[in-house]
């Protein structure tokens, strides 16, 4: 469904609730200004202009930046195919106007407001076959992510880097190839389309689908008082993710939720870290999924930035932004 369709469809089903008429007109080149179009909208002889930037959906990580939008531009309106619940809360405490494809509305502008959130939610048509956001095909991505020129190496090399088996790499390839995520330049030869929109995505799936496979324990420090930084891990084997991985890359975060890729045991973790299970604790393992020729003394600072960004609360959100503008774009 294209971005145009699902305005139309939004559009089309909130006319079945309130008697409105409406205007469209396309902002071409919007790519750097962040809005598709102008929206105008009669109801009651009265006319309001709104300036909408349209999702497909919008995840928790995305929200930074529909906050951005609605700071940025005056009368913002959010069209979306579908909205989690959790997410249009967030978006009415910050009193982001927003309209979904089933024609639930939110919209408090200049004296008008509209609220109907009793429709139901739309069924979206899953994508199948498609290898490349399986659990092995986001281990290879994210290699990718973290090597951009890894792509264009021979399968082979790439399925020993990325520890998969071989005849996933080609199906995961076309898979990128299928959704525009990658485009090919000659017949050996591939470039990522748009870095950032992969990165987005993979976070999602990665929250979605790989994430919950690869936790191993929690467990809380023996020592209440335990300072973190001191704790020397076995190097390439066990790293910092999460909150003190964006603490050390930004001097911005105090962590109280504390992660840790690994290639140790939970025994391991417990007798060279002082380390207590603990289902109640603050500190979640999971197994270290990458190539250890990326470690530096932390996870790798893309995995940190989708750590930090999928995170509730808006510290953790400000520190995975500065990763992003000061850590990750400028090496693109």
């Amino acid at each position: 469904m294209t971005e145009l369709d699902i305005l139309n469809n939004a559009i089309h089903n909130l006319e079945k609730d309130i008697p409105i008429t409406w205007d469209w007109k396309t902002i071409h080149n919007n790519r750097d200004i962040g809005i598709d179009g102008e929206l105008n909208i009669t109801l009651n002889n009265r006319q309001i202009l709104l300036m909408v930037e349209i999702k497909k959906d919008v995840k928790n990580h995305q929200l930074l930046n529909i906050l951005h939008y609605n700071n940025e531009f005056q009368n913002f309106l959010l069209v979306a195919e579908k909205l989690f619940p959790k997410v249009k809360k967030e978006l009415r405490e910050h009193e982001v106007n927003y309209l979904e494809g089933n024609g639930n509305v939110y919209i408090n502008q200049n004296d008008l407001y509209l609220y109907i959130d009793t429709n139901r939610t739309l069924k979206t048509k899953k994508d199948k076959g498609n290898r490349a956001f399986t659990k092995t095909g986001l281990k290879v991505i994210f290699h990718f992510l973290l090597n951009p020129r890894l792509i264009n190496h021979t399968q082979r090399e790439i399925a020993e880097i990325t520890n998969v088996a071989l005849g996933n790499i080609p199906l995961i390839i076309n898979g990128l190839l299928e959704t525009n995520f990658i485009l090919k330049l000659n017949k050996n030869e591939y470039v990522i389309n748009d870095y950032e929109e992969l990165l987005n995505k993979w976070i999602t799936e990665f929250e979605q689908t790989l994430k919950p496979t690869i936790f191993k324990q929690r467990f809380r420090f023996q020592n209440e008082n335990q300072d973190w930084r001191e704790i020397q891990f076995k190097q390439n084997t066990t790293v910092w993710g999460g909150e003190p991985a964006g603490d050390i890359l930004t001097n911005h975060l105090r962590p109280e939720k504390f992660i840790l890729y690994t290639k140790e045991t939970v025994k391991d973790l417990m007798l060279n870290y002082r380390l207590i299970p603990d289902d109640e604790g603050n500190i979640w393992a999971y197994d270290l999924f990458w190539n250890r020729q990326f470690n530096e003394n932390i996870a790798p600072k893309e995995l940190v930035y989708a750590e930090l960004i999928i995170g509730n609360d808006k510290r953790s959100k400000e520190t995975a932004n500065i990763i992003l503008n000061e850590r990750i774009k400028p090496n693109l």
